[in-house]
């Protein structure tokens, strides 16, 4: 089956999209966006101060294209799914279909990936966009085959081999601050520690939800050197709480995480 996406709400065949673009990741749940108008809020944020152009949606019709997307693909209404809201420079909006998750709402995934810490520099890292996600995955594929014993063309044999199946982005002065561009988390006790960084619903439902879970929550940096000193590690995005279970020797528990992952799914 031919997939298709929306452009400016007319529905076309979902080809390879060229060029960058700004993007805000929805979980539909239920034929549902959650956090919508949230999401639209600071997708139209950033595309005035980086591209220099006014969006204001109309969120129910918004909500309408998005469930006739899935619908147009596919999706199962029950359960959760994803979309993303892409918005490029020439003003177009694009509605494309992502994945539909193992999960019903966010939830802490089984996956519990090895991350590699990498200091890459991303253009205009506090926003969400292509590029910034394409500089993640030369990152990571940089951190898999590091060790010059992997060969494989294919990235994802090359993950699976050496374990590395996420990266942290790490500045030149040492400081950590996203896990596969996602908020990073860090938990030492039954204290939550995160790095200064720019809004995004995900970070939000994250603190809020560890908070609600009555868990100290601090805003610091975290240095390279200090990761190995934590308990647990874990990033939010789209899907919910993904926990690391090592990264660069050092193993991670996910109790804390569990326990916050708990809460998460009752804030909506």
């Amino acid at each position: 089956m031919e997939r298709i996406l929306l452009r400016n709400g007319i529905p076309e065949p979902m080809p390879r999209i060229e060029g960058t673009y700004l993007y805000q990741t929805l979980h539909v749940r239920g034929r549902r966006p959650l956090w919508l108008d949230r999401h639209t809020e600071l997708l139209a944020r950033n595309i005035q101060e980086l591209f220099g152009l006014r969006w204001a949606p109309d969120l129910r019709r918004l909500e309408a294209e998005i469930a006739a997307l899935l619908d147009a693909n596919r999706h199962p209404v029950a359960g959760s799914s994803f979309v993303r809201m892409a918005f490029t420079p020439a003003g177009d909006l694009l509605l494309i279909p992502g994945a539909v998750s193992f999960y019903d709402g966010y939830a802490l995934r089984s996956l519990r990936p090895a991350a590699a810490v990498v200091n890459y520099g991303v253009p205009y890292p506090e926003y969400p966009t292509s590029a910034r996600e394409a500089a993640c995955m030369l990152a990571l594929q940089a951190a898999v085959t590091a060790d010059n014993r992997a060969a494989e063309a294919d990235i994802e044999r090359a993950a699976v081999r050496t374990g590395v199946q996420a990266v942290i982005r790490c500045d030149g002065e040492g400081f950590v601050h996203v896990c596969d561009e996602a908020p990073l988390f860090a938990v030492k006790g039954k204290k939550v520690y995160t790095p200064p960084a720019p809004p995004s619903v995900e970070r939000e439902l994250a603190c809020r939800a560890v908070e609600a879970a009555r868990l100290p929550l601090l805003e610091l940096e975290i240095g390279r050197e200090q990761l190995a000193r934590f308990d647990e590690i874990f990033y939010v995005d789209h899907r919910g709480l993904t926990s690391l279970s090592a990264c660069e020797g050092q193993l991670y528990a996910a109790i804390i995480t569990e326990r916050i992952a708990r809460v998460l799914n009752k804030l909506y």
